[in-house]
C-alpha cells in the first residue's frame, strides 16, 4: 500500500516475510527536483517485495529506473536487504552511516561458541542460541557506495535532508531531518508502539550501546516539531516525548538487571536474562527475539559496570 505523506513524499508497506513483531517496513519516496526518486529503507530482499515496491513506486507516478539513491537508516536486512539487488540490477548507489559501512565488513558473532560460554547458555538450549547466532557470524558483504556522517546533506536536487546520528539500535543508525518539509525519518531509533533493541551490531567489544543509546535519545528531542516517519509503524507527532519513554524504560531495565545482578553476582548472562521481566515473559521468547533478550541483558550490564 502506497500513501502521500506530504508534497512528493510516499510510503510504501513493504510486508515481512515471516511472523515478527512488526508487519512491515516502511519504505520512504522522496521525489528531486529533476524528476527523481531517492528510497530510504527498501527492505527485505525478496521477490515479494520487490514487486510491492515497484507497484509503490507505480502508484507515486514513478518507475525502478526512476530511483537515483537509496538510502538505509541501518544496516538490518529488513531495511537494507533489497538494496544490494537494486544496485546490483540497475546501479542505483546505496548510502549508508560510516560505522554501519565498516560493521558489514566484520561479523557480529566472530566465534559463536566463545559467545556461548561467555552467556552460560545450557547445554539443552546451546543448539537454539546458536542457530540464531550463525547467521551473524559471517560479514554480508554489502558495503555502502556513499559514507555517510553525522550533518551530512544528502544529495537530493531541490530536498534539504539530514543526516542525524543516533547510534543505539546499531552503531551507525541514522535518522533523516528533511528539514523543509518538516518531517523526521526515524528508522528504528523511535518506533511509535514497539520499543527497538540496542546494540545489534556495528559495536566494538568494548563499546557501551545504552549509554550511546540514551544520548541519541536526548539528541532527538531538538525535532520535537517535526512529523516523524519510523521504520515500522504509523507516523506520528511528538518525538520528544515517545525518545523519553523509551529511554525511561531503558533505565528501569538496566535497575532491574542491577538487582538482580547484586541478588546473585555469580550468576551468568542465561540466568539472568531468564529472570527478567520481559514483555510476554523468558518462556515465550524464541529465536531472534531469545538472542536479542541475552544480548540486551549483556548490554546492561557493560553499561552498569561504567556507571
Amino acid at each position: 500500500m502506497t500513501s502521500a505523506i506530504a508534497e512528493d513524499v510516499w510510503v510504501v508497506e513493504l510486508e515481512f516475510p515471516q511472523a515478527s513483531v512488526v508487519e512491515a517496513t516502511n519504505c520512504y519516496l522522496l521525489a528531486d527536483a529533476d524528476g527523481g526518486v531517492h528510497l530510504v529503507d527498501p527492505g527485505w530482499d525478496t521477490d515479494d517485495t520487490l514487486a510491492r515496491l515497484e507497484a509503490g513506486l507505480r502508484e507515486a507516478g514513478f518507475a525502478v529506473g526512476d530511483v537515483r539513491s537509496i538510502v538505509a537508516t541501518h544496516l538490518h536486512p529488513d531495511h537494507l536487504g533489497l538494496a544490494g539487488r537494486l544496485r546490483r540490477d540497475h546501479g542505483i548507489p546505496v548510502a549508508l552511516h560510516r560505522a554501519e559501512h565498516a560493521a558489514l565488513t566484520r561479523p557480529q558473532f566472530p566465534d559463536p561458541g566463545a559467545t556461548l560460554a561467555r552467556w552460560g547458555v545450557p547445554v539443552d538450549h546451546a543448539d537454539e542460541v546458536r542457530s540464531g547466532l550463525a547467521p551473524r557470524s559471517a560479514p554480508s558483504g554489502l558495503a555502502g557506495d556513499v559514507v555517510l556522517d553525522d550533518g551530512d546533506r544528502l544529495d537530493i536536487p531541490g530536498r534539504d535532508v539530514v543526516v542525524v546520528h543516533t547510534p543505539g539500535h546499531t552503531a551507525g543508525s541514522i535518522c533523516l531531518h528533511d528539514r523543509g518539509a518538516g518531517l523526521f525519518v526515524s528508522g528504528d531509533h523511535v518506533l511509535p508502539n514497539v520499543n527497538p533493541g540496542l546494540g545489534l551490531g556495528g559495536f566494538a567489544p568494548d563499546d557501551d550501546p545504552i549509554g550511546a543509546a540514551l544520548d541519541s535519545y536526548a539528541k532527538v528531542a531538538a525535532y520535537d516539531d517535526a512529523e516523524v516517519l519510523p521504520g515500522h509503524g504509523a507516523r506520528f507527532h511528538g518525538l520528544a516525548a515517545r525518545a523519553t519513554q523509551i529511554a525511561e524504560r531503558h533505565r528501569r531495565r538496566s535497575a532491574e538487571i542491577a538487582a538482580l545482578a547484586d541478588a546473585d553476582p555469580r550468576a551468568s548472562v542465561w540466568e539472568l536474562a531468564s529472570r527478567v521481566a520481559w514483555t510476554g515473559g523468558w518462556e515465550g521468547l524464541a529465536g531472534f527475539v531469545r538472542l536479542s533478550a541475552l544480548s540486551q541483558t549483556e548490554l546492561h550490564l557493560r553499561h552498569l559496570s561504567r556507571s
